[in-house]
Parts: structure tokens; sequence; C-alpha cells
């Protein structure tokens, strides 16, 4: 099947060949939770304030930490709620159903990249006018700065020109240290590496991505997994994603997917130091 990841702060989107959806578990899919409880023979049922709740094991190849699920259900068996727990029954993913129309209809270009491209593009337009104006009042209230902000408030996620902050990953495996860091000037742009050192020995490349002024669509490869504000793609010895105006690569010929995954998950968009 067909798995278009659309990006709208750079105007791209990330097409792949992929059954993703239906290889991993995914706490907002009926078919997986489904899939779940039929495949866990040890599931367990259980009543409590007139809701049925279920537990089943998961399937997150990318995430092994990712051990449990539990789904709530009411008592008319409409789904409420499901909760993925890492091996210490710490809850990882809550997803909350307020509705759900087991009969939807959708038109043959429902999922049509285009439709989707075209409300952004009106959304920023919109939300450009908006900014304008309070760029306006602002410069005559001592001239305060303010961020760029959508029509709910929400700070958007835009391209950045330059490095300010070196981020670092939070997780390093052991007997691992920051060897070396340099930047260097792109034509549009910075690009800092970062190198590791030691016994799990990796690069980390963080550069800043331009927005393009046509939409495009861009052939990917690679399996897609879940990470805290974004989607990253796996590839045998390397995840890449994109976030806050930043592309991030990290790549290892001596360590493993899943603990490649363990750093670029511990990698925050608040800088921190060494």
């Amino acid at each position: 099947m067909c798995v278009i990841v659309i990006t709208p702060s750079l105007n791209k989107s990330f097409k792949f060949q992929s059954d993703w959806p239906y290889n991993n578990s995914q706490a907002y899919l009926l078919t997986s939770i489904i899939d779940d409880l039929e495949n866990d023979e040890n599931r367990v049922v259980e009543q409590k304030d007139n809701n049925y709740i279920l537990t089943s094991t998961v399937n997150y190849p990318n995430n092994k930490k990712l051990v449990k699920q539990l789904v709530t259900l009411d008592k008319d068996y409409n789904i409420k709620e499901t909760q993925v727990m890492d091996e210490n029954n710490n809850m990882q993913i809550k997803m909350s159903f307020s509705k759900i129309d087991l009969n939807a209809k959708f038109d043959d270009n429902t999922f049509d990249i285009n439709n989707f491209v075209t409300q952004q593009d009106s959304s920023e337009d919109n939300t450009d006018i908006n900014n304008d104006n309070e760029s306006n009042e602002a410069k005559d209230d001592n001239n305060e700065s303010e961020s760029k902000e959508n029509n709910d408030g929400v700070k958007e996620d835009s391209p950045t020109a330059s490095i300010d902050d070196v981020i670092y990953p939070m997780y390093l495996p052991n007997n691992t240290f920051l060897k070396s860091q340099q930047k260097i000037n792109k034509d549009q742009g910075e690009r800092l590496i970062l190198t590791f050192d030691g016994d799990s020995p990796f690069i980390l490349i963080e550069e800043t991505v331009d927005k393009t002024e046509e939409h495009v669509v861009i052939p990917t490869f690679g399996d897609l997994t879940q990470l805290s504000d974004t989607i990253g793609v796996v590839n045998d010895n390397s995840v890449n994603w994109y976030s806050s105006g930043i592309e991030y690569y990290v790549f290892s010929d001596k360590m493993d997917t899943s603990e490649l995954l363990e750093v670029a998950r511990s990698i925050s968009v608040i800088p921190v130091s060494k």
C-alpha cells in the first residue's frame, strides 16, 4: 500500500510503498487494536465502573519497550480509550475516542493529496494576515517580539535558516561520548555534524531545511516509526526525521536499529548542555 506523510511546513510530502500500518500495532486504528486482541490467547477482560478493560500484548518492532495495551469499552462495547504501556507498566501512548462513525462514507478524492495542500495554503494565507496585524500592534507596544501562530494560538513548525542551539541526545549507549562537533555553512542555511565515539559510535547530523515554493512529492524508502512529535524513517543503520524546521539524521555501522531509535527518541527540541 501507499503511505504519504505530508509536511506542510516544508511544502513537501514523503511517499512510501509500505505496509507499515498493518505490520505494527497502532493505538488509533480499530483494525490494529482488534488484531492485537485476537492474536493474544492470554488476553484479559475485566469489568470496571460500567466499562470493560481488555488487556493484550502489542507489536511495536521499533520500540520493544512497549509491551501491552489496555482497551476501554463502554457498556455498549464502544471503544473509549487505548493505553499502551511499557515493561514497567508506565503509560507511553494514550488515545481517547470521543466519537466513532462505523459507516463513514468517503468520496473518491477524499485522500487526494492536493486537497490537503490546498487547505494548508488557505490556512497559511489567513495566518499571515492575522500575524501582520498583530505585528503592527506589537511594534506600537514597545516593539515586543512575537512568534508566528495559527488561528488557534498554536506555534507553527516552520523552517529555520540557522542552527542557534545545538541539540544533544539525552541518551547515549554505555562508554560512548561526544568526540567532535562541526558546523558547516550551506548555500542556504547550516549543517551541524556531531561525531560520537566509543563502544557504540554514531554520527548525528542536524541541518536547516528550506520550504519549497511548489509542493513536492518525494519517493522515500524505509520503515516508518512514531517519534515524540513526528514520523521517523528507519533503515538498516539510520534514522531520519524533521522537527521544528530542522532535519535530523543519525546513523551508525555498529549500533542496531533499536539502539539508534533510542538515541533518536532522546533528542528533544529543547537545547540541553553536554
